[in-house]
């Protein structure tokens, strides 16, 4: 029954990784067992309307997760499910990225280090250390006291079995993404041959820019780049599932398009400026300070990068393997 299952479901999300199948399944079994009991004695399948009662019954699939969960004297099973969420979430996708931030302006940026010799380096993640007391400081109370007021016993007793979020499949393609990057693609390539990208001297505004020698190889580079992401967005679009072949054919290609945008940032591709209104030395100023930017901005290429990554090798385990009989 698909109401059982977004409880099944909801029970999980807050269950511990290592414990949420077991539990799953004595859940499911139990609860399957009662709705069958009540199907033999009417003599029919329920409908959403009989099941819901049975699902109120067994609790709210916070209070049914911290039941399974180790007793805590400062913050109860009945909230101690999301305050876990919560503080792995806040570990996961702030503290952690700031400490990848971090380290990586630590090992990528000389005047950074420069500035911060010795013992300094580490007394530079003081803000870092503030954020981690702060974020446990400030949440533990709160939910120590909402766990003592009444506040609980609206969060667990009022709801509804019918405002449960549907199962998502974690495998599943959206088309409309997959269309919009489709349509990015393309845009890019005509854009890239109408102005004849690979040319090194550009006009804009009564200003000429001359590129590196190099420059004409990342145009070819974005261009192969943008032509093996063709093939993958068709074949996302007619089978909307991530497979082990497409999911690791998108792990490659982040990889090479991360590659390319450090590499670009780090090239000093802007060889000079000219203009009638701009001064030689002025020019050269403002050649060195955007080559400058752009190596600096290598560190952010960096980490959005190691993010994209993580979340491509997850999805990359996530999928099953295909079986051979599904490949015969």
């Amino acid at each position: 029954m698909a109401l059982v299952d977004r409880y099944l479901h909801a029970v999980k999300f807050w269950l511990p990784r290592n414990q949420k199948d077991d539990i799953i399944a004595e859940l499911s079994e139990d609860l399957r067992s009662q709705l069958e009991e009540k199907e033999s004695e009417l003599g029919r399948k329920l409908t959403d309307d009989e099941v819901e009662p049975i699902l109120k019954r067994c609790g709210s699939p916070m209070a049914v997760a911290g039941r399974h969960m180790p007793q805590r004297s400062l913050i109860g099973p009945t909230l101690f499910p999301i305050y876990r969420v919560i503080i792995r979430s806040l570990i996961l996708y702030f503290l952690l990225l700031l400490l990848l931030l971090w380290l990586g302006i630590a090992i990528f940026s000389p005047d950074f280090r420069a500035d911060h010799p010795g013992a300094a380096l580490f007394a530079s993640l003081e803000p870092w250390w503030l954020a981690c007391t702060y974020s446990l400081f400030f949440n533990t109370p709160v939910f120590g006291l909402l766990d003592r007021s009444q506040a609980r016993s609206h969060l667990v007793n009022n709801w509804n079995p019918r405002a449960l979020p549907a199962e998502r499949d974690p495998n599943h393609i959206s088309r409309g993404g997959t269309i919009f990057e489709l349509t990015f693609i393309v845009a890019t390539m005509a854009i890239l041959v109408q102005i004849d990208a690979c040319h090194r001297v550009f006009h804009f505004f009564g200003v000429t820019a001359t590129l590196a020698p190099h420059w004409p190889y990342f145009i070819w580079a974005l261009i192969a780049l943008n032509g093996l992401s063709i093939p993958l967005a068709c074949l996302n679009l007619s089978q909307p599932r991530w497979t082990r072949l497409s999911a690791s054919f998108r792990l490659g290609l982040d990889v090479y398009g991360s590659g390319l945008v450090y590499l670009l940032c780090r090239a000093s591709l802007l060889q000079s400026l000219s203009g009638n209104d701009v001064p030689h030395t002025e020019a050269a100023r403002l050649v060195n300070s955007i080559n400058c930017w752009t190596a600096s901005s290598a560190i952010w290429v960096v980490v959005i990068g190691a993010i994209v990554l993580v979340f491509d090798v997850r999805r990359l385990l996530r999928v099953a393997p295909v079986s051979s009989s599904t490949a015969g």
